[in-house]
């Protein structure tokens, strides 16, 4: 008799099954394994063919999958130094034929993936510098009421210009000439009348014009004689002797009002008085104007130094970046914390500008925040690791010492009671309730200042706040961590800010409906769950320069005002007031500068 053909049941062999399973395990690395070396070998293979961009792209892959692989991390920085010098020499060549656009862009990339070369970084700082020149100088830029500005800048006050177009010859000398005739002759070259003061006296002088024009022959003539020129109608000047009280007397005030662009008017209005002595001064605030009244000379420098301050302020784009990040993604990447037997933040990236390095930073906790600039290459790396997840992405756009702020998270209601009479002189109490919002999240203050050599320092308040529980009366009660700092970046540099820990803790409980809920006896019914989650929310800031302070030549330039008359003794000032008295004797014989015979001074 044959015993019966045993047939598997619907749950198959158990030996089939241990042997699908051990299959499986065996399987699966190995796939991972296929991958590794699928990215390793697409790598090598763009490398080959020079396409290096494609190989960084190929091994990031890889890296990204297997942070440990040695080989792969060496195979990254072998193309990423490839595909940076090939875009560099892009740029460079880019940059010769004056396509700066392109060429910074160029750069920009090359610095990303070569962060530590000097030589792509100065390209791109000078390349910048270039974009931006040409922005300032394109004159299809200039409105028609900033091109009527710019040439009022030249107008002379109505009636007080010096004739245009006279003509002087080549060159005009006179040998010990009667200072009457000499200007005399030069209202005849010139066929410009002159009158003299009646104060005005003769004496002897010798000059030496080459190619003059009429006002500075005059003013030459006048200087070296003491006299002072002033027009005083249509083609006709006076010379007056530069005695006391003629200024005053043939003195003409000058009445101008300056239409402000950029400047606070109060502001201006402070240094005009202080630098300028500027007195008869009045703000006009409706078309944010200012009018002054003064000599024409000072008129004019005040015209130079508006000219200087009125300067639309440089603007700075700040794209901030909000990240949530597995904190073991941070150490895959180089930022590591600080754990017993180990150092903390491996790498040696800028943490400030006083040249601190992360490998100094070795007492680092877990608890702790830091602040780093981050080479663009390891960030892109991070962004686009599968554990990182964007919060936001703003990007700010604001002006020299304003500040841009950005608020992520929530507002929560706070109740806040008062007590008020219910009448007035009553003793009973009634309580009014209102409601304060607190902001809940990320909270940032930033307030930038652009540098000549194309830097951006930022001032920067970070608070992080959260509800840590319940207080008194079910009230919330909030955790707070606050940061006040400076940091000073490159134009285009991302600074990393870390160590913002964020823990999530979920309690699940599963049980029978009804007797989980009893009391004590209720836990024997039910089974909990805690699960803790622990994220670090790591913050990006990259300035842009999108506009620079446009100075010229001229603002930069010095220039001379002259002395206000009743200082007296020109730049010198007022002689002091104990000075000793001496006797006439004790003078030195000076005489006086005679005219040749022949000369009559009363001319």
């Amino acid at each position: 008799m044959t015993s019966p053909t045993r047939r598997p049941g619907r749950h198959g062999d158990p030996s089939a099954h241990r042997l699908a399973i051990a299959l499986l395990v065996a399987v699966v690395p190995l796939a991972g394994c296929a991958t590794t070396h699928a990215g390793m070998t697409a790598g090598t293979a763009a490398e080959r063919q020079e396409d290096y961009d494609r190989a960084v792209l190929e091994f990031s892959k890889v890296v990204r999958e297997r942070p440990d692989d040695l080989d792969a991390r060496l195979a990254l920085e072998r193309a990423s130094l490839r595909a940076a010098q090939a875009h560099y020499e892009r740029g460079r060549r880019l940059d010769e034929r004056s396509h700066y656009a392109g060429a910074v862009v160029e750069y920009q990339i090359a610095a990303d993936l070569n962060p530590t070369s000097g030589a792509i970084a100065d390209a791109l700082r000078a390349t910048r510098l270039k974009v931006r020149a040409g922005l300032a100088a394109r004159p299809e830029g200039v409105t028609e009421l900033e091109s009527l500005i710019a040439r009022s800048a030249d107008f002379a006050p109505e009636g007080l210009e010096f004739p245009i177009g006279a003509a002087l010859p080549e060159s005009i000398v006179f040998r010990d000439a009667s200072s009457r005739d000499v200007f005399a002759a030069i209202g005849q070259f010139s066929g410009v009348s002159v009158l003299f003061d009646p104060m005005f006296r003769a004496t002897p002088v010798s000059i030496d014009l080459r190619s003059p024009s009429l006002e500075a022959a005059l003013q030459a003539t006048a200087d070296a004689t003491n006299n002072f020129v002033r027009v005083t109608a249509e083609d006709t000047i006076t010379i007056v002797p530069d005695a006391p009280g003629k200024r005053e007397e043939y003195g003409r005030d000058v009445v101008r009002t300056f239409y402000l662009s950029n400047a606070d008017i109060e502001e201006a209005i402070d240094l005009l008085r202080i630098v300028m002595d500027l007195r008869r001064i009045a703000p006009m605030s409706a078309t944010n104007a200012i009018t002054v009244m003064d000599t024409p000379e000072r008129v004019t420098a005040a015209a130079r130094v508006i000219d200087a301050i009125d300067k639309a302020r440089p603007e700075v784009i700040i794209e901030v970046e909000l990240l949530e990040v597995d904190r073991q993604q941070l150490r895959e990447y180089g930022l590591q914390f600080a754990s017993p037997g180990s150092p903390g933040l491996d790498g040696a990236f800028d943490a400030n500008a006083e040249g601190l390095t992360l490998e100094d930073v070795t007492n680092l906790t877990q608890g702790d925040i830091f602040v780093t600039n981050l080479p663009g290459l390891y960030y892109r790396l991070l962004k686009r690791d599968g554990n990182t997840r964007t919060l936001a992405n703003p990007h700010l756009r604001t002006s020299e010492g304003l500040s841009a702020q950005a608020r992520f998270g929530e507002r929560v209601p706070v109740p806040v009671t008062t007590f008020a009479p219910i009448a007035t002189g009553g003793v009973a109490q009634q309580p009014i309730t209102s409601f304060n919002y607190e902001n809940i999240g990320v909270n940032i203050d930033i307030t930038p200042r652009t540098h000549h050599d194309g830097e951006v320092s930022l001032a920067l308040q970070v608070e992080i706040s959260n509800i840590s529980g319940t207080g008194f009366g079910d009230l919330p009660t909030f955790g707070n961590r606050f940061i006040n700092t400076t940091i000073r970046l490159k134009d285009g540099e991302t600074n990393l800010l870390a160590g913002l820990i964020r823990d999530d803790e979920r309690t699940v409980l599963d049980g029978i409906p009804g007797l989980s809920d009893i009391p004590v006896v209720g836990r024997l019914f039910a089974r909990n769950k805690i699960e803790r989650q622990t994220t670090d929310i790591v913050l990006t800031l990259t300035p842009h320069i999108v506009r620079e302070l446009d100075l010229t030549e001229t603002d930069l330039r010095p220039f001379i005002v002259e002395r206000d008359p009743a200082l007296g003794f020109g730049d010198f000032g007022t002689l002091p007031s104990d000075l000793p008295d001496f006797e006439e004797d004790e003078f030195f014989d000076v005489s006086p500068i005679l005219p040749p015979p022949g000369d009559d001074p009363t001319r």
